[in-house]
C-alpha cells in the first residue's frame, strides 16, 4: 500500500503543477457496477431499475452538471460482477489509473456500487484514498470525503459498509436456498449441461437427450464395450471429424468457456472420453450441488458430501441402461493402462489371482519353433520364486471361462422361464403365498448367533476371552445378527408379496441378460467387457483348476432362490384357481 501511495503522490504532484489556475480541478473516474443478481432484477419489469448501469450513469451525470471543478476522465463499468469481491477488471483498471495520477476523484452512485465487502471497502475509503489524496463521492449517500466530518468518516460510512456486506451475505443465503429448493423439486439449475444432453426449449429447468450428441455418447459406450481404450476412442472421434464437446456447444450458440481448453479449436482426449463414460446422467441419474463456495466472499469451491448432494432420476433421459452403466464403471477401474500395440487391455488383465499368495497372475508369452504360446503364472513365483507357478495357458483359460459363461446364461434362461410361468399363474389371483424353506435355517442361525453374542461378555469377565478377542467377536456376531435379520425380513416380505418379487426379479434378470448384446463380438467370442462385467476375480489353482467369483452372485443367488420357491408353487398350481381367495 505504501508503494501505491508514493506513486499516487508523485503523479498527482506533477498533475497539480500543470494547473494554471488557483482553483483545483479534479480528474474524475466514474465507476459503475451491476452484479448478476441485480441484472436479473433489471430484466423483470415489476422490479426496481435504480441499480441499472443506465440509471447509475444518468444519476451521476445529473449530479455533475454545473460542477466546473470536476472533469470526467473516464467511465469504468463492471457489468455482471459481484460487489463482495474487488478483483473486477474495470475496478482494477481504475486503481491503476489512480496510481498513475490520471484520476484524483472517484464517483459512484452509492457505497453498495463501490463494494459490499465492508473490510476491503473500509480499507480503500479510510486508508488508501486519503493517503493517496484521492477524493471520493457517493452521490445518493450524500457523502463527499472533501467535506465530510469525523463522524461521517469514522462512524456513518463503516456502518453503511457493514450493512451492504450484510445484505450481500443475506442475498447469498437466499440464492442458495432457492437453488436447493429447485433441485429438491427435480429442476435443473446448472448453467451448462454435460455432453449428450441439452436444456428443454420450453423449460430450461428440465433436461432432454441431445438427438445428435446423444448418439455419439452411445457410440462411445459401444466402442468401449468392444474393447477400445479411451485413447483409441478419442483418436477415432477426431478422425471422423466429430466436434469435441466444447466446440459442439459453441456451434449450438452456447457461450461456453472451459478451463480445460488451451487452443482455439478443441480435440477429443482420453480424459474427455472418460468423463462421458463415468457421467451418471447417461443412465438418467441427475446429480447436482456437488460443490459449493465456502462463503459469499471466497470464490473457492469445495466438494459437498454425497449425502448433501441433490440426486433424482429422470428415466427418459437415460442413453444407457443402468446395468450397462454400472458394468462400465467396473470396466473403467480395471482398464487402467493400455498394452503396447493393443487397442485396449488384455482379456484377463486385473482378473486372475493366485489363491495361495493372493497376488495377481501375470501374462507371459513364449515362442518355440515359430509357434507362440500365451500363458499366465503367479506373480510372486515369477519375481521371488516363493510361491508355486499356478500356470495355465490362455487358450485353456478361455475355454473354461466360456463354459462358465454359458452355464450362467443357461441358468438365467431357466430362471426367466420359471418367473414368466409364475407370473402367468399369479395373474388375477388375490392371494399367493410362497413357502420359503430357507427361513427356518436362517432363523436357527440367528438364534445361535444371538446366543453367542449375549455370552461373550460373561466369557470376557471370567477370563475365557481376552479384551481383544472379546472386541473382535462382538463386532463379528453383531454384524452377523444384523445381516441375518435383514435376510429374514426380506425373505418374509418377498414370500408375502410373491407377485411383486417375481416381477422385480424378472426385471433384474432381463437387464442382466440384455448386456449380452453389448458384450459378445460378432463371432460370439469372449470380449474383455464380458469378463469384467461378470467376474470379480478368477482364482487359478495348481492342476489348472479354476474358481470363479461373480460380481452379481448375491443377486443371482436371490433370484435362483426365489425361482426354487416359485417352481414348487407352480408344480402345486392345480391346487389354486385363478381368482380364488
Amino acid at each position: 500500500m505504501k508503494e501505491i501511495i508514493k506513486r499516487c503522490h508523485a503523479s498527482q504532484d506533477s498533475l497539480l503543477n500543470k494547473k494554471e489556475t488557483e482553483k483545483k480541478v479534479y480528474a474524475a473516474a466514474v465507476y459503475l457496477r451491476l452484479s448478476k443478481e441485480d441484472g436479473d432484477v433489471c430484466d423483470d419489469s415489476h422490479k426496481e431499475e435504480s441499480n441499472s448501469i443506465t440509471n447509475q450513469k444518468r444519476l451521476i451525470h445529473d449530479f455533475l452538471k454545473g460542477r466546473e471543478d470536476i472533469d470526467v476522465f473516464k467511465e469504468y463499468v463492471d457489468d455482471g460482477y459481484t460487489g463482495s469481491d474487488f478483483q473486477r477488471p474495470s475496478f482494477q483498471e481504475m486503481i491503476k489509473d489512480m496510481e498513475a495520477g490520471k484520476v484524483n476523484l472517484i464517483i459512484v452512485k452509492d457505497l453498495s456500487r463501490f463494494g459490499r465487502e465492508y473490510i476491503e471497502a473500509g480499507r480503500y475509503l479510510q486508508k488508501i484514498f486519503p493517503a493517496a489524496g484521492v477524493r471520493f463521492i457517493a452521490v445518493t449517500d450524500h457523502y463527499d470525503s472533501l467535506t465530510a466530518d469525523r463522524t461521517e468518516k469514522n462512524i456513518v460510512i463503516p456502518v453503511k459498509n457493514f450493512v451492504n456486506d450484510a445484505y450481500s451475505a443475506d442475498l447469498s443465503v437466499k440464492i442458495r436456498s432457492h437453488l436447493e429448493s429447485k433441485r429438491g423439486n427435480g429442476e435443473y439449475t446448472g448453467a451448462y449441461v454435460s455432453y449428450g444432453f441439452i436444456k428443454d426449449e420450453n423449460d430450461h429447468n428440465r433436461l432432454v437427450a441431445d438427438p445428435v450428441a446423444g448418439e455419439n455418447v452411445k457410440l462411445i459406450f459401444r466402442w468401449k464395450f468392444n474393447g477400445m481404450s479411451n485413447s483409441r476412442i478419442a483418436e477415432k472421434l477426431n478422425a471422423l471429424g466429430i466436434p469435441a464437446p466444447a466446440d459442439y456447444k459453441r456451434s449450438l450458440g452456447i457461450h461456453y468457456k472451459s478451463g480445460f481448453q488451451k487452443n482455439l479449436y478443441s480435440r477429443w482426449s482420453p480424459v474427455a472420453v472418460g468423463r462421458i463414460l463415468s457421467n451418471p446422467l447417461c443412465k438418467g441419474l441427475v446429480v447436482q450441488g456437488k460443490k459449493e463456495r465456502i462463503n459469499h466472499k471466497i470464490k473457492k469451491m469445495v466438494a459437498k458430501p454425497e449425502a448433501e448432494q441433490s440426486c433424482y432420476r429422470q428415466e427418459d433421459l437415460a442413453l444407457i441402461g443402468e446395468k450397462q452403466f454400472d458394468t462400465m464403471q467396473g470396466l473403467l477401474k480395471k482398464d487402467t493402462r493400455t498394452n503396447p500395440g493393443q487397442e485396449g487391455a488384455y482379456l484377463f488383465s486385473g482378473i486372475l489371482y493366485c489363491p495361495d499368495c493372493g497376488r495377481q497372475m501375470i501374462r507371459r508369452k513364449t515362442v518355440h519353433k515359430g509357434k507362440q504360446t500365451i500363458f499366465y503364472i503367479c506373480k510372486t513365483y515369477n519375481v521371488e520364486k516363493s510361491c508355486t507357478r499356478h500356470s495355465i495357458k490362455e487358450q485353456e483359460l478361455v475355454l473354461l471361462v466360456t463354459e462358465a459363461v454359458k452355464a450362467q446364461a443357461q441358468l438365467a434362461a431357466e430362471a426367466e422361464e420359471i418367473l414368466e410361468a409364475a407370473e402367468d399363474i399369479m395373474e388375477g389371483m388375490q392371494s399367493f403365498h410362497l413357502t420359503d424353506t430357507r427361513l427356518p435355517e436362517l432363523e436357527k442361525e440367528l438364534a445361535e448367533s444371538a446366543a453367542m453374542l449375549s455370552g461373550l461378555y460373561t466369557d470376557w469377565m471370567e477370563g475365557i476371552l481376552s479384551e481383544e478377542e472379546y472386541g473382535e467377536m462382538k463386532v463379528f456376531y453383531s454384524g452377523r445378527c444384523e445381516e441375518l435379520e435383514g435376510q429374514i425380513r426380506r425373505r418374509r416380505e418377498r414370500a408375502a408379496k410373491a407377485g411383486d418379487a417375481a416381477r422385480e426379479a424378472r426385471q433384474w434378470l432381463g437387464s442382466f441378460m440384455d448386456m449380452g448384446s453389448w458384450l459378445f463380438d460378432t463371432e460370439g467370442m469372449l470380449r474383455r467387457s464380458l469378463v469384467c462385467s461378470l467376474f470379480e476375480k478368477i482364482w487359478v489353482y495348481e492342476g489348472k483348476r479354476v474358481e470363479f467369483s461373480f460380481l452379481y452372485q448375491d443377486q443371482m443367488a436371490e433370484v435362483y432362490s426365489l425361482c426354487g420357491m416359485l417352481r414348487e408353487a407352480v408344480q402345486e398350481q392345480p391346487l389354486y384357481e385363478k381368482g380364488a381367495v
